[in-house]
């Protein structure tokens, strides 16, 4: 029983002193999927063909991967067409910018690297573009609830200071970054919705989840879900959730034809 004892202490040592060497993981700012959504069905609208979406967004505080102190400013424009009753395709743009410090949220990390955090307590700017393309299917249920799916490609293009200093830190050995500043990411999208009155005349409340897959990623996947309002007459707004700049609020405008 001694010995026993003894073996597991020693080997709890060694884990401890292992997990206490654990690198930090960085992603680009680019990576999370960006905030745009898929406009609800409206009754009567099924013959319009074209809904374009523009967006203006703000995330006041947030913490992400190994950052923190995150304030984003941006703002994206969609364009979806509905070739063929339920199917659609979107194609949307958007762009962001801000600054950030560096945190250390996938502890425990190095004692080097919080050494050099002590040292280098300061804001790192950076700015992303992305792009997106996504092919769906929406529907509506009873004239209450809306449910629908999409998948597609998102691109991204990124840059700044936090963009150059992470690259710093991996060729220095202190941190490990799972992506460049320009990626490619397949994309899975999928919703539910609320209709509030009949055939929605007081606007739909929608939640919506958007996944960036690969196997480069932490877990294979980085998830940013939103909920938001849509009134009739085609302002929207509410908040997402993104793994990199915590909460952000967002409102916007849809015009359908």
């Amino acid at each position: 029983m001694n010995c026993n004892l003894s073996v597991y202490l020693f080997l709890s040592a060694v884990l401890s002193m292992l997990v206490g060497c654990n690198k930090p993981i960085l992603m680009s700012m680019g990576t999370s999927p960006m905030p745009v959504y898929h406009e609800p069905r409206w009754s009567g609208e099924q013959d319009k063909k074209w809904v374009v979406s523009a967006d203006a967004f703000v995330g006041p505080f947030g913490e992400g991967l190994n950052v923190r102190d995150v304030f984003s400013l941006g703002g994206n424009l969609s364009v979806m067409y509905r070739f063929w009753n339920p199917l659609f395709v979107q194609g949307a743009f958007a762009g962001s910018a801000g600054n950030l410090k560096f945190g250390c949220s996938d502890i425990p990390c190095t004692r080097e690297y919080g050494n050099w955090i002590g040292e280098n307590d300061k804001e790192y700017s950076f700015w992303a573009l992305q792009e997106r393309v996504l092919l769906g299917s929406d529907f509506v249920l009873g004239d209450l609830v809306q449910l629908g799916l999409g998948a597609g490609v998102q691109f991204f293009q990124a840059d700044g200071q936090y963009e150059e200093e992470r690259e710093k830190l991996e060729k220095v050995g202190l941190a490990d970054n799972v992506n460049g500043k320009n990626e490619i990411y397949p994309v899975v999208s999928y919703w539910i919705g609320v209709n509030l009155g009949d055939h929605a005349k007081y606007g739909v409340i929608k939640s919506e989840v958007v996944l960036a897959v690969s196997d480069d990623l932490p877990d294979g996947a980085v998830m940013t879900g939103g909920l938001l309002y849509y009134h009739p007459s085609g302002f929207h707004g509410g908040y997402t959730y993104s793994p990199q700049m915590g909460v952000v609020l967002q409102v916007g405008k849809t015009f359908s034809f």
